[in-house]
C-alpha cells in the first residue's frame, strides 16, 4: 500500500475522521497529542519508521503528503531495520 494512503488510514482510523485530504494537518483535522501516540506506533508497525512527533506539530511540511515523502525518502536512505526519521 502507498505510504500516503496508509498514513491517511491511520489518522483516519485513531482520530475518527473521514475523507481526509493530502493536504491535510495533523492539528487540522483533530489531532491531539494524546491521539499522536496511537498515530506514532502505528506509523511504525506499518512502515517500519518512526517519525518524530514534532513533525506533526510543524505549521509547514506537517501534511499528510509531506509526512509520508520524509516516510519514503527515509526508507530510500537507510538500509533495511534502521528505519527511524529521528
Amino acid at each position: 500500500m502507498e505510504t500516503e494512503a496508509v498514513v491517511t488510514q491511520i489518522l483516519e482510523e485513531v482520530i475518527g475522521v473521514k475523507d481526509v485530504s493530502r493536504e491535510a494537518r495533523f492539528l487540522d483535522i483533530g489531532g491531539n497529542s494524546l491521539n499522536l501516540v496511537q498515530v506514532l506506533k502505528h506509523i511504525q508497525d506499518r512502515t517500519g519508521i518512526s517519525v518524530p512527533p514534532r513533525m506533526f506539530f510543524e505549521k509547514t511540511n506537517s501534511t499528510i503528503a509531506a509526512i509520508s515523502a520524509a516516510i519514503d525518502s527515509q526508507r530510500r536512505c537507510q538500509p533495511a531495520n534502521e528505519y527511524s526519521l529521528t
